[in-house]
């Protein structure tokens, strides 16, 4: 394709698209529903990954965008549960987030030696 102007065209057309990726990513840090939202090919979305690295470090940093709005989402949704009274949620909270009741952490304050057995079968 020699054509400088088709080139350029080409070339708006994708920036635009690869813009528009970025932007769904921010609200929709999930590859394929981005890409679906931005009428782009989950193909298409990797080969720029490949080829612009650019792009690829931006799409990096939407996705870590999109996740800390989800996340801020969640946590909004779990308060409002709890608020709610609604027990599942309370329960999730405390243990996840209350040390007296979080009893899936251990703390260690010196060195662990650890070593591992396989036996493989035949």
């Amino acid at each position: 394709m020699n054509n400088p102007k088709k080139q350029k065209t080409i070339a708006n057309r994708q920036a635009k698209e690869k813009e528009t990726v970025l932007e769904q990513l921010r609200h929709y840090p999930i590859v394929q529903v981005a890409c679906e939202k931005a009428g782009v090919g989950r193909q298409t979305y990797y080969r720029w990954r490949e080829e612009d690295k650019e792009f690829e470090e931006s799409a990096d940093k939407a996705i870590l965008e999109g996740e800390d709005l989800f996340n801020d989402l969640s946590e909004h949704q779990l308060l409002s549960m709890m608020k709610d009274k609604h027990w599942p949620a309370i329960h999730y909270w405390l243990e996840k987030r209350h040390p007296k009741f979080n009893k899936t952490k251990i703390e260690i304050d010196q060195p662990v030696e650890v070593s591992f057995l396989y036996k493989q079968k035949h």
